[in-house]
């Protein structure tokens, strides 16, 4: 199979999986999160296996997918995808250190957590107040980012956090950016 078949199936698959669920606002379709890793994943350099990892990330943890569904496309997906899954009460630590040993995982969690640190403040309409509700979760994810993460996966999670930071700081919606990093600034640390 080619690889824009691999990634067609495995995009479709995740596109079905998350059909019911939206993001944190409750209007923005969740697949639209799992395709803007892949993109960044992918606009970094990365090839295939890393994009549709990229997808499937969440589809174990939100979703019904079982992980016979999941090794449909490959053992080594199916490991990643099976160590970025966050079980209930996981231990933060030690879920991190776990994702750091696999090349694949680190990527995407990589690329994830910087997708997340931008939604986290620029999600919603521009001009538009923002609410206590978005800026608290936004608060409380930028603190778990820079206690878990910060200086263990890139200089572009690093950086995402200061400018999560500095936005999260803001009563209004900003303009809305999106994350580009340079390959070089997506360059994993070496651990």
């Amino acid at each position: 199979m080619k690889d824009y078949e691999r990634f067609s199936e495995a995009l479709e698959f995740a596109a079905r999986k998350h059909k019911e669920q939206t993001r944190n606002d409750g209007v923005t379709p969740y697949i639209f999160h799992p395709i803007s890793v892949a993109e960044l994943v992918k606009k970094t350099g990365f090839g295939i296996d890393y994009q549709i990892v990229a997808i499937l990330h969440d589809t174990l943890e939100d979703t019904n997918a079982t992980e016979d569904e999941i090794r449909y496309f490959g053992e080594n997906i199916l490991e990643a995808v099976k160590l970025l899954t966050r079980s209930e009460g996981a231990n933060e630590e030690e879920y991190v250190a776990a994702i750091l040993q696999n090349e694949l995982a680190k990527v995407v969690k990589n690329a994830d957590k910087i997708c997340n640190l931008w939604d986290s403040c620029f999600n919603g309409v521009v001009g538009e107040k923002r609410t206590d509700k978005a800026k608290s979760f936004a608060e409380r994810y930028i603190k778990k980012t820079e206690k878990y993460y910060q200086g263990k996966f890139s200089k572009a999670m690093d950086e995402a956090i200061e400018v999560a930071r500095k936005h999260n700081g803001f009563e209004y919606i900003q303009e809305i950016e999106t994350p580009n990093y340079s390959r070089e600034d997506m360059k994993l640390y070496e651990n």
